[in-house]
């Protein structure tokens, strides 16, 4: 891959979560395939004339809330415009907090796909992938890990790549979706540094980035 400008947006508004700590590991993991990864907790870089330098949006954020200027210069860059010169079509890709982020946008929880509804206690879940002839999937088989099950109100449609059996419905754990010209893909793992680790989350996050930028 050639190298491509991501942003990694992060933090929280809440005390759950060490940034300083897990940040580090996202960054440190997408650097390996040649992107020029910049970290930021500060959602001004949404605003139309600052995310044009950027290829890709991960969203790995708790809480926050969007300005309608911040919604509308992220939806339009991952939405796309071909009647204007200078715009491109960003990809977007939200981890884990992404769907109890920025709750103030009705928009943007339509853009990723769900919005976070309750979690199950820390346990160990059984991840069956269901569509491995996805990029998104590529190399990845059914696996285990210790995580929160993020439960969501999903705004479908979207694709459902991986699921895990909760008190007896499909929950879906990876999806894709189109959004305007863009990309989506939401990964509702992602708890803590050893989730962050886990060779399938780091794969599965990897190629979700290659899917995005090889388009």
């Amino acid at each position: 891959m050639r190298d491509f400008q991501l942003l990694l947006m992060g933090g929280a508004d809440n005390t759950y979560h060490n940034f300083d700590r897990l940040l580090p590991i996202l960054s440190g993991f997408l650097e390996t395939i040649e992107l020029d990864v910049t970290v930021s907790d500060d959602p001004d870089l949404f605003l139309p004339d600052r995310i044009e330098g950027f290829d890709l949006i991960v969203c790995y954020t708790f809480g926050h809330t969007l300005s309608p200027d911040q919604e509308e210069g992220l939806l339009g860059a991952v939405r796309g415009d071909p009647w204007h010169e200078s715009a491109r079509t960003k990809g977007f890709i939200g981890i884990h907090g992404a769907a109890c982020s920025f709750l103030n946008s009705e928009a943007y929880l339509r853009m990723l796909g769900g919005k976070f509804l309750v979690h199950p206690p820390l346990e160990t879940l059984d991840v069956e992938i269901i569509h491995p002839e996805h990029a998104v999937m590529h190399d990845v088989c059914d696996f285990s890990i210790k995580d929160e099950l993020y439960v969501v109100e999903p705004y479908t449609p979207f694709e459902t790549l991986a699921v895990c059996d909760y008190e007896g419905f499909l929950r879906p754990v990876v999806w894709v979706k189109p959004y305007g010209l863009g990309k989506v893909v939401y990964l509702s793992l992602g708890h803590g540094a050893r989730q962050l680790k886990h060779e399938a989350f780091q794969d599965i996050l990897l190629n979700a980035a290659r899917w995005i930028l090889e388009a």
